[in-house]
């Protein structure tokens, strides 16, 4: 046992994965050595929530304040510059694990009722790898409560051209919409349009985009030309935060698939009502080229 917990290592082919009981977290992926995502060692405890699960809500709640059924709970309130409840309640918890193969682990977490978020829940992580898509995942809660649940979900990798400037790479969105938390609306910005793949050079982005309509999966892309190398992500989530990683030295860039906008639990934007009984499911992949 490790600051992360427990460390599961994953093989197939060329890839090769690190995952953590804490938090269901990706401590690294590699193909033939050369890294996916911005690992970190699974001993020390990681910066900016690196590969983190994030349950039952991803992002954000304002002011660590929300409404639901005619009440208001208050959250804890973790990030102090933003004076907001982020990320959610598992991402520092000890995960179990179910089954674990040479290829493929399972972890399960009970998420108890608590003042800010007195539902109940039991939530489930697959990950596998194949030697030709890369790591796979499956992130799966039901409300195993007798009453309705807000809820949402995501996950925190960090992509990178085998931790090259991010500066020097290239990114491809499917998506030029970002949402403007404020206003509730999507707004277009010149600056944040890769539709088409293009060098980041220095955009700063720390942005939430919502994901293509019509799209079954979609992907991110982020290629280093001097080296060749290219990295993608594929998921069916309707939004995505991305995030030029002025934190760990721009040495990535924070791909992260969520269910609903920052904020749901607010706003109510694509906020999951989870019945008893229901469950919820949002998968992703990541590999290279």
């Amino acid at each position: 046992m490790h600051k992360s917990g427990v460390t599961i290592v994953l093989a197939a082919g060329d890839y090769r994965a690190e995952i953590v009981s804490v938090g269901a977290g990706i401590a690294s992926l590699t193909h033939r050595g050369r890294h996916l995502v911005i690992p970190h060692p699974p001993e020390e405890m990681p910066l900016a929530h690196l590969g983190k699960v994030l349950l039952p809500w991803p992002n954000r709640i304002a002011d660590g304040s929300y409404e639901y059924g005619g009440r208001t709970f208050t959250p804890a309130i973790n990030d102090r510059a933003g004076n907001t409840a982020i990320h959610g309640l598992l991402a520092w918890q000890n995960w179990q694990i179910v089954e674990q193969t040479p290829g493929r682990v399972t972890l399960s977490a009970f998420l108890a009722p608590t003042y800010g978020y007195p539902f109940m829940l039991s939530a489930e992580v697959s990950y596998w790898l194949d030697e030709t898509v890369g790591l796979s995942a499956r992130i799966f809660s039901r409300n195993i409560g007798d009453v309705t649940a807000p809820y949402g979900a995501g996950i925190h990798p960090y992509l990178t051209c085998d931790l090259q400037p991010v500066d020097e790479c290239e990114l491809r969105l499917p998506t030029r919409d970002v949402f403007d938390v404020v206003r509730k609306t999507m707004l277009t910005d010149p600056r944040l349009d890769f539709l088409t793949s293009r060098p980041v050079g220095g955009t700063q982005i720390d942005h939430t985009f919502k994901a293509p309509e019509g799209q079954s999966a979609y992907q991110v892309e982020m290629t280093h030309p001097q080296t060749g190398l290219s990295v993608r992500l594929q998921t069916r989530a309707p939004w995505l935060q991305v995030y030029s990683g002025e934190k760990l030295e721009r040495k990535g860039m924070a791909v992260e698939p969520m269910s609903c906008p920052p904020n749901a639990f607010n706003s109510g934007i694509d906020l999951v009502h989870l019945n008893p009984g229901d469950g919820h499911s949002m998968c992703f992949d990541i590999g290279c080229k």
